[in-house]
């Protein structure tokens, strides 16, 4: 019956967000579409780049939402009101303080924009656009502390209706910002209006929800709590620098190495990664809290059965996504906005490869967050993060943007070997080379041999426009799923998922 619960949980989660999604990428794609006319391909890298550097300024946040919310799956679980409410007052303050270091580094950071934009002096009114996107940035921190609960909680999905009417009436906004006014000041102020009224929304529909819980309670977090607490974010503090320094500063060197506009054309291939990624994230976010659930009630021998078989679906979803990817972006691009804006192939193929590496972590991060395991392998993103810096640098000197890209896909080694090899130990209780023999190498070669003959095979269409999109589209998918079939036929964990598929296509015939 928990099962049932959680994952009922999980799927509403899940469903919630993927109406949010639809409605969120198809109003996010109109609004680029008019973005990048209006205001070019200069904007858009300025948009991608500020969106990379004040993410590093959310470094000050240091991990304190992951710790917060493996406190919170016990007490959920057992509904103490009680240390909830003591949990969620300590976490209001904490956010308020990381605001304010926010604010101060960000405005500290303003007086550095020449040395990261190459293009500095020749774009019109950078300052205050900077300043905008500062903004936006801290006010999250003093507004959106609530929704933790909701998240922890599994309930999510009544939040549904307050993001889609905020997500349409932001694009909505925007658009007439660009339409009308033709001016990205404008459209950034709507965006930080809109942002702001959506978190108040949010937590007053949080308060009504958990009317039990004290919000301004006087409790203070018991020595025990507090000190897991800290430990946590202590060992997140390693895992956020790295990962900002992985993810988060691409742009940056690209931006002070080559220019600002090849951020913007390396953001549009990004912008279908993340519309991919937040499909993808939409499923395991929500499977974190169900995992935390579980393993708080359940013995290691049901966690590593659910760990093959979400890792294997993550296999899946990321080795299909990334193939197709490679055989329709490029296509995809040129027919959206035109063929100046496309990258050459070795840069198609790279991203692809980045994006299938990321996909082989994603089980890994989905058990250590649920388990609250931070502190055990908290040098690894650190060493991630140099080895990342260090090889993107001086291969981007000598390549260009494809130095960068392996930069990032050389430093995923790492973690993706190290880190699966910490929940055998700690949580799973088995041989850690059981799982690189099976699962792992199988997992690379296979996902490099199917993307080797697609790419070939999709070579040899020989047609364009649309007709050519569609074509790739078949024929990628059509060789994927036979290759899978065949080299994966007689893993339990396909005929798992084998079972899935069979029960929704029986529930959409029974019309339910």
């Amino acid at each position: 019956m928990r099962e049932a619960s959680r994952t009922k949980n999980s799927l509403f989660n899940v469903s919630s967000n993927f109406v949010i999604y639809i409605i969120k990428n198809i109003l996010g794609f109109i609004t680029r579409t008019i973005f990048i006319k209006v205001l070019g391909e200069t904007y858009l890298g300025v948009n991608g780049l500020l969106t990379n550097v004040l993410s590093m300024l959310s470094l000050a946040e240091l991990g304190v939402s992951s710790a917060i919310s493996f406190g919170l799956y016990k007490p959920l679980a057992d509904r103490n009101n009680e240390r909830i409410s003591s949990i969620m007052t300590f976490f209001k303050k904490v956010y308020e303080v990381i605001g304010f270091i926010v604010l101060i580094f960000g405005m500290i950071l303003y007086f550095f924009l020449d040395k990261i934009i190459k293009e500095y002096n020749t774009i019109p009114q950078l300052n205050i656009i900077y300043i905008l996107y500062l903004i936006n940035t801290v006010s999250t921190y003093y507004t959106a502390y609530k929704e933790i609960l909701i998240t922890a909680d599994q309930k999510a999905y009544k939040l549904t209706n307050i993001n889609v009417i905020f997500t349409v009436l932001l694009n909505v906004l925007q658009i007439i910002a660009l339409v009308v006014f033709r001016n990205f000041i404008i459209y950034l102020i709507m965006q930080f209006f809109v942002q702001i009224a959506q978190k108040i929304a949010t937590n007053i529909y949080i308060t009504k929800e958990y009317k039990e819980v004290n919000f301004k309670s006087k409790q203070k977090l018991d020595e025990d709590l507090l000190k897991t607490i800290k430990k946590n974010v202590k060992a997140m503090m390693f895992h956020k620098a790295g990962e900002y320094c992985i993810y988060g500063t691409d742009n940056i060197i690209i931006s002070s190495m080559i220019d600002v506009s090849t951020v913007g054309l390396y953001s549009n291939y990004n912008m279908i990664i993340a519309m991919i990624n937040s499909v993808i994230s939409m499923v395991y976010n929500n499977i974190t809290a169900s995992f935390g659930n579980l393993l708080a009630k359940e013995n290691s021998n049901k966690g590593l059965e659910i760990f093959k078989k979400i890792d294997f679906i993550a296999f899946i979803i990321y080795s299909f996504c990334g193939i197709v990817f490679l055989s329709v972006a490029s296509k995809f691009i040129e027919i959206w906005i035109g063929s100046k804006f496309i990258l050459e192939p070795l840069v198609v193929i790279l991203i692809s490869f980045s994006f299938f590496f990321t996909g082989l972590r994603v089980a890994c991060s989905v058990v250590r967050n649920a388990a609250g395991l931070y502190n055990e392998d908290k040098w690894v993103p650190i060493a991630q993060s140099v080895i990342n810096i260090v090889v993107s640098i001086i291969l981007a000197h000598y390549i260009g943007l494809s130095g960068v890209i392996v930069g990032t896909i050389i430093s995923s080694v790492l973690p993706n070997y190290y880190r699966t090899y910490i929940l055998y130990k700690n949580i799973f209780k088995e041989k850690y080379y059981k799982y690189i023999l099976k699962y792992y190498i199988p997992y690379i070669v296979s996902c490099l041999a199917i993307g080797a003959i697609s790419y070939i095979i999709c070579g040899t269409i020989k047609f364009y426009g649309i007709l050519g999109l569609i074509l790739n589209l078949i024929a990628s998918i059509t060789i994927y799923t036979i290759l899978i079939y065949i080299i994966f036929r007689k893993y339990e964990e396909f005929k798992y998922v084998k079972e899935i598929l069979k029960k929704l296509l029986n529930k959409v015939k029974g019309g339910k």
